[in-house]
């Protein structure tokens, strides 16, 4: 596939062989790509470091060259910035400023969502027990 200079790109990974993620770039004038990564920080790879040998998907075919023209500019002024962190500021949070402008990872806001979904019902859980329990201690006695 012939990406074009501002794509956002995303290849799917799994850490530790395991879990699934997305990984994202932004195609740059040349063919090298744009990421971020621990403990790296914002680099330019070539399209085969990138996708590992992987599918890749353009997540805006639509984008205009103005925009693709910014994305590139955002890219290249963040070029070998080490601040990587997984919640704030991860390769999707650096390739979705760069393409729209805003720094948003819907794989953290996802992953977030889930884990405040588990441990409320875990609380909920937690809390059945303890009603089950003290029926059954007033039962008893």
């Amino acid at each position: 596939m012939i990406f074009m200079y501002g794509d956002h790109l995303e290849v799917r990974r799994k850490a530790a062989g395991v879990f699934p993620y997305g990984h994202h770039g932004i195609e740059m004038p040349g063919g090298q790509i744009c990421e971020n990564t621990w403990p790296a920080g914002v680099r330019f790879v070539t399209s085969m470091q990138f996708s590992r040998g992987t599918p890749v998907e353009v997540l805006n075919p639509g984008a205009t060259p103005a925009e693709r023209a910014a994305a590139v500019d955002r890219a290249a002024a963040r070029a070998g910035e080490r601040r990587y962190n997984l919640l704030s500021n991860n390769c999707e949070h650096l390739a979705t400023w760069c393409a729209y402008g805003a720094a948003v990872s819907h794989q953290v806001i996802d992953w977030l969502r889930r884990l405040v979904e588990w441990l409320r019902t875990g609380l909920a859980v937690l809390a059945a027990g303890l009603v089950v329990g003290a029926v059954a201690s007033a039962v008893a006695e």
